[in-house]
């Protein structure tokens, strides 16, 4: 028999009920590598304890603890968090990671030519920008310079600068202008590229390993006033020269430093790496080699600045930033990379076209108020609601879903449209994503059977949970008779060990702990100590008092008991010289109720615990299919060897 036909095979039957050999095996091979009992991992040992477990299942059921309301609620909010994981292509998503960090470690320095047109352009502005972009091209093939191109055909900002746009890494442009970048040579251009701003051309003037982040500081210098031009050079020359002379860094910062932001801090900075901050600065600080090395003056287009390398910090492993990138991936546009990818999936599973497109009808049924002010409204009698658009198995989408839907995403959509026609395929299409994801997620347990047993182990748990608290816990928690007759019975569990009445004096020199020996010796008062050594807001001695146990932890480990003033003690690896005082010793003795009632209540509650367990089978009809099992064992020991 075949591992997928032993899955269905019924292993076991409780009043009437049965269960397959299938969900037993992924119990016990999920839990078998964090069983910490050995006894436990015996598979006989653990199908008694899941017999016991479907019988509290059972007993949760019946006394209906599924339909309360406050379990109702913590299912449906795990459940909204386990599903994440199934609501997206992992595959995708694990391929960008990866090419995330492995971009990550070069760094490219580009400059490009910018043609803008906007996602939703019309066809004839969509042709005229391409055609502009193709007409560049063809230039840069027959030798032009980019540089020259980009003065005059760009219309991005760094047009004026020849369209260089200095160092980056991933995540910092548009996803498709980041693609070219990394895959095109250096001193060579791209062919044209489309990104939600326009076309591009994107040209890379060199490439370098990604040098990490730093951490640093700067004092920096700006003319403040029109008066002041040169002043800011001036002032900064002036402090270089008295680091020269070796005055600190740190308190020219807080004393001239004219960024009030970080000259409290001795003008230290967040950590930053290239891109994230000004390129002359981050140029000048990546060429700090050494710890506490700080550069000459520097300018840029905020001022003059020292700055002083604080610390390296070089790229992380793939592992460190596994979960950081996937952060950035799903805050950024690659996720709709993965949110094509699934759909597609699913319109496939689901027999859904990849085509589909909206008729003259339903686009008859939007006013132009969609384009010209976000301010369409839902006509509910117009005769063409019903229309289906398109079907996802059992469950048709109308005209009428499609237009609800249309009128409130207006208000969240603030992106440009050339038409309406432009605007409702957008919507049309964002429709048609929302309700395959809503349809696969609403029947996940269907779908997908390692959901299904996800969500069912976590639902069972929480029950399972419930019942613990509500026939031990609570009960426990609240039988104060049963708490006082579970003590009675087990007084001699609750003993007092051998007990002093101390006071504890711990003093921060060896001299202070002597006067203190001898004030104590004199029967001075521990106040009056206190006040003697404590003086001009300098604390010499800390003296606490109580009755504590003779294993208390902050007695000294050799410390001998006996009534009086100790010998001075001080411990290695303990800043503290203590001196004990013993006024009393109390004998071991019982606990009273009131005393051990913590330890009481937690003992009571394995108690009931225990006796429940033990009395959960009584009245049940359990029965094990034997052969079902042998060949379970077998599956089993295959499947761990």
């Amino acid at each position: 028999m075949s591992a997928q036909d032993l899955e269905h095979k019924t292993l076991l039957n409780i009043d009437g009920a049965d269960y397959d050999a299938g969900t037993f095996m992924k119990f016990y091979l999920k839990n078998i590598d964090i069983v910490q009992d050995e006894a436990q991992k015996d598979l006989d040992n653990y199908l008694n304890l899941y017999i016991d477990y479907r019988l509290k299942l059972h007993q949760a059921y019946e006394l209906g603890l599924d339909k309360k309301e406050g379990h109702i609620k913590d299912i449906q909010s795990t459940r909204s968090s386990l599903a994440q994981p199934y609501l997206t292509d992992s595959k995708v998503t694990e391929s960008l990671i990866r090419e995330g960090y492995e971009r990550s470690k070069q760094q490219i320095n580009a400059s490009h030519i910018l043609i803008k047109v906007s996602r939703g352009a019309s066809p004839k502005d969509t042709l005229q920008a391409w055609s502009r972009i193709q007409d560049v091209y063809k230039k840069l093939q027959d030798g032009a310079s980019l540089g020259s191109l980009a003065r005059t055909e760009s219309e991005g900002p760094s047009a004026g600068d020849e369209g260089n746009i200095g160092w980056f890494g991933p995540f910092t442009m548009a996803y498709e202008f980041e693609t070219v970048a990394y895959e095109t040579a250096v001193n060579d251009f791209s062919k044209p590229v489309r990104t939600d701003f326009g076309y591009h051309i994107v040209y890379v003037n060199d490439k370098r390993f990604n040098p990490g982040e730093l951490t640093v500081a700067h004092i920096m210098t700006f003319d403040k006033q029109e008066t002041d031009k040169n002043n800011a050079a001036t002032r900064i020359q002036e402090i270089y020269e008295q680091l020269n002379q070796g005055k600190s860094f740190e308190e020219l910062a807080r004393e001239f430093s004219d960024d009030a932001n970080s000259a409290a801090r001795g003008g230290e900075l967040n950590k930053f790496g290239v891109g994230g901050i000004d390129e002359t600065f981050a140029n000048a600080a990546f060429e700090l080699k050494d710890r506490g090395a700080y550069s000459k003056p520097v300018e840029t287009k905020y001022g003059w600045h020292i700055i002083k390398l604080i610390e390296k910090h070089p790229l992380k492993n793939f592992e460190a930033l596994e979960e950081e990138l996937e952060n950035k991936i799903q805050k950024s546009p690659r996720s709709r990379i993965i949110t094509e990818s699934f759909t597609n999936r699913l319109k496939e599973k689901y027999g859904v076209s990849k085509k589909l497109q909206l008729s003259e009808e339903v686009y008859a049924l939007v006013n132009d108020s969609l384009i010209m002010a976000n301010a369409y409204v839902f006509d509910k009698n117009q005769k063409t609601n019903s229309k289906e658009l398109f079907k996802i198995k059992e469950t048709d989408y109308t005209a009428k879903d499609f237009l609800q839907y249309t009128e409130k995403k207006q208000l969240k959509d603030f992106a440009s449209y050339s038409t309406k026609l432009d605007k409702l395929d957008v919507f049309y299409n964002s429709f048609i994503t929302d309700k395959i994801m809503e349809y696969y997620d609403s029947n996940l347990e269907r779908d997908n059977e390692d959901f299904k047993f996800l969500y069912n182990e976590f639902k069972e748990g929480f029950l399972v949970f419930d019942l613990i608290e509500t026939q031990v816990w609570n009960k426990a928690d609240n039988d104060s008779l049963g708490q006082e007759n579970y003590y009675n019975n087990h007084k001699s569990d609750y003993m007092w060990l051998r007990r002093l009445d101390i006071e504890l004096t711990q003093s921060t020199s060896l001299d202070a702990a002597n006067e203190v020996r001898t004030m104590l010796q004199l029967g001075i008062a521990t106040d009056t100590i206190k006040a003697r050594l404590n003086l001009d807001n300098k604390t010499k001695v800390i003296i606490s008092s109580g009755t504590v146990e003779e294993t208390y932890n902050r007695l000294p480990e050799d410390f001998d008991v006996k009534l009086g003033v100790s010998a001075v003690y001080h411990d290695q690896g303990d800043s503290f010289y203590k001196v004990i005082e013993v006024k009393g010793i109390l004998e071991p003795s019982n606990k009273t109720l009131e005393e051990a009632r913590g330890r009481v209540i937690n003992d009571y509650k394995q108690e009931l615990e225990k006796n429940w367990i033990n009395n959960l089978r009584e009245g049940h009809k359990i029965k094990l299919h034997k052969k079902v099992l042998k060949k379970v064992k077998t599956q089993i020991k295959k499947q761990l060897d």
